[in-house]
This record gives structure tokens, sequence and C-alpha cells, in this order.
């Protein structure tokens, strides 16, 4: 299974205006996150939890992926190492 085909960006937005263009220092993780359309300021941890829903819809719909793709890999490693069987029909 390739991996890198899982991944994703989840764009945060402000939950005040609903912009995604935020001013913020990338050296130091404690710095306030401000919003570039409004002015709110926020840290980064809270930024993350007024968008934990649309994270949460992301990281289910990758779950769902993941499933689907290791169902689909195993039902062809199972056909393979039965093809030519007589006694065992994987439909």
């Amino acid at each position: 299974m390739d991996d890198s085909k899982y991944e994703r960006r989840v764009t945060l937005l402000c939950p005040t205006c609903g912009s995604d263009q935020f001013a913020f220092d990338d050296d130091d993780e404690s710095a306030p996150v401000t919003c570039s359309n409004c002015g709110r300021q926020t840290t980064r941890e809270a930024l993350i939890e007024e968008n934990s829903e649309n994270i949460e819809s992301h990281v289910a719909e990758i779950g769902e992926e993941v499933v689907a793709d290791a169902a689909k890999d195993l039902n062809k490693s199972l056909r393979d190492a039965f093809r030519g069987s007589k006694n065992i029909r994987l439909e």
C-alpha cells in the first residue's frame, strides 16, 4: 500500500471570519496566531481545537480509504495465493 496517497493538508479557518490566512512566528510555537483578515489573535492549540470538526472529518475520510484499500489488497493477495486451485473459489 502506498502511504503517501493518504497524506492530507487540512486548512484551518478563523472561527470569526472564516479566513485561512494567518500571521505567526514559525520559530516560536507559543507565539499567538493572528488572522490576517479580521485580526483575531489565538493560540495554535485553540485554533486546532476550534477546527477539530474539520480535522476529524478528514481523519474519518482517510480511515475509510485505508480500510477499502486494505480490503482490496487482501482480496488480491488471496486470489493470487489460491490461483489455480479447483477446491477454493473467491468471488
